[in-house]
Formats: C-alpha cells, sequence, structure tokens
C-alpha cells in the first residue's frame, strides 16, 4: 500500500485519491475533539462574562472539530498525488520541525523567569523567521500578536501571566 486510498463513489474518469494519512489524523483528532468536548461540559462552561473550568477546553473542543471537518473536506475535494514517505521529511521539513520543537522547548523553560511578552514575542520571532520573511514584518507580526494576545488573557479574562523582568 503506498498511502493513499481510491474513492470509488466518484465517477470513473475523474478518481480521486485520498492521503490515508488525513484520515487516520482527522479520525485520531475528531476522537480527541469529542472527548475534551464532554469532559468540558463535565467540568462546567459557564458563560462567557462568567467562564467555568471547561470554557477554554469547549471552544477549543469545537475548533478542533471544525478543523478537522474543514481536512476531511478538502482531503475529499482535491486531487492529488501520492506522497512517497521518503519524501514526506527531507530537508527544511525536518530541520524546521526540530527548530520549532526546540523554541517551544527554550518557551516553556524561559516563560516563568523571563515573562510572558519578552518570551512570547521571542518565540514569534523564531517562528516567522522560519517563514522567511522580512524582519521588519518578523518584528511588527511578533509585536502585534503579543500584545493582542496580553490584552486578550490579562486584562479581557483576567488570566494571570508570567510577569517575568517587566512588572507591569
Amino acid at each position: 500500500m503506498n498511502g493513499t486510498i481510491t474513492l470509488p463513489f466518484f465517477k470513473a474518469d475523474h478518481r480521486e485519491i485520498m492521503d490515508i494519512r488525513d484520515i487516520i489524523s482527522g479520525i485520531v483528532c475528531l476522537f480527541i475533539s469529542v472527548f475534551v468536548f464532554t469532559t468540558s461540559l463535565r467540568l462546567g462552561v459557564g458563560a462567557l462574562h462568567d467562564p467555568g473550568p471547561g470554557f477554554i477546553l469547549f471552544w477549543a473542543s469545537i475548533l478542533l472539530a471544525i478543523c478537522t471537518g474543514i481536512l476531511f473536506g478538502i482531503s475529499l475535494l482535491k486531487k492529488t498525488e501520492p506522497v512517497l514517505r521518503s519524501n514526506a521529511w527531507n530537508g527544511a521539513d525536518r530541520r524546521n520541525a526540530i527548530i520549532v520543537m526546540a523554541a517551544l522547548i527554550v518557551y516553556w523553560l524561559v516563560v516563568p523567569k523571563f515573562g510572558y511578552l519578552i518570551s512570547t514575542f521571542a518565540l514569534m520571532l523564531v517562528l516567522f523567521g522560519l517563514g522567511r520573511m522580512k524582519p521588519w514584518m518578523m518584528i511588527l507580526g511578533s509585536l502585534i500578536i503579543v500584545l493582542l494576545s496580553y490584552y486578550l488573557f490579562d486584562h479581557l479574562l483576567q488570566t494571570p501571566l508570567p510577569r517575568g523582568v517587566l512588572r507591569f
């Protein structure tokens, strides 16, 4: 098996190929979404002005289910060429994945000491740098994301964030 499935319910002259990895990852994400959804209901969702402990989990599970549906929809509608396993993790893709994992581990370690603002800004610079953006766009994008997420969590949701070296 080359990792693809030919779907028989399309016209014979327009057969689509759906990657088996999309099916498996979609099913796994759907199960995770259902589990998190039911767990959030047991915890209590609450309301927007008075969120319960399951509030974020509830909306995250719905977002995951929507993204899974989009994955299935795109996989069903677009014609794809079979992907060879040898090409799946070549050169830059592997390097970027390792950099992202390392950046997240470093972020996890430094956020208590340097605080949310500085650590998240540095993380976003690294992640935008992987996309080969212009330096001014990396800085501006990182700054916008950090300030908006800080405002959302600290002011609107009143979630305590690590202050680190900045005490405001």
